[in-house]
């Protein structure tokens, strides 16, 4: 039985993940992705027609699929153990960073064909860890005076500056540099609901 469009598209999204394991974001194309899918670049082309339609589906799979699979820590454990989980799981796959940090600029270009989807992400994204840090207060894991959206600020750039330090410092240690950070943080916060 032939196979069918949709599991062709499955397929390719895979091979496009082992691709950009394999080789840097910039030299990934339809011939590279068909290589790993074991399909024709002509398939990859017939099924993913515009390219960014392709990426898309990759960083819906690879970046979407681990937040949604650790988003229990943040339910069990708060923001803070949840982003922190998000950081060790890029160290353990950091072609997925590359390829994030990558597209953060098509996020940020208006024309690309993919920024609307790119930002809506991203917002979804912050708006998780501010939510879970709304509940991380009530539930009186983080002091009561923290403000949930200015530490969500925080611990995002935290640790969207961690993951680009570890791709470019050979010397960086990204989890104990947000276990410090973080403890500091906290400090700040605590301080903050006592003048409250």
């Amino acid at each position: 039985m032939p196979e069918s469009d949709a599991d062709l598209r499955a397929r390719i999204v895979t091979g496009a993940i082992e691709a950009y394991r394999a080789a840097d974001f910039h030299t990934v194309g339809p011939a590279e992705v068909a290589a790993h899918a074991e399909v024709a670049e002509a398939e990859v082309r017939r099924v993913y027609p515009l390219w960014d339609i392709l990426v898309v589906a990759v960083m819906d799979r690879w970046n979407n699929g681990s937040r949604r699979a650790l988003w229990v820590v943040a339910e069990r454990s708060g923001a803070v153990a949840y982003l922190r989980a998000r950081l060790e799981a890029g160290m353990d796959d950091p072609a997925l960073v590359r390829l994030r940090v990558a597209l953060l600029s098509a996020a940020s270009t208006p024309e690309h064909p993919a920024a609307g989807w790119f930002r809506s992400q991203y917002t979804r994204s912050f708006e998780d860890v501010t939510l879970a840090l709304v509940r991380d207060v009530v539930a009186g894991r983080e002091p009561r005076g923290a403000s949930p959206r200015h530490a969500a600020e925080q611990l995002v750039a935290l640790y969207e500056g961690l993951q680009l330090q570890s791709l470019l410092r050979e010397d960086a240690e990204p989890l104990a540099g947000f276990d410090r950070a973080v403890a500091r943080m906290r400090a700040g916060w605590a301080a903050v609901g006592a003048t409250v």
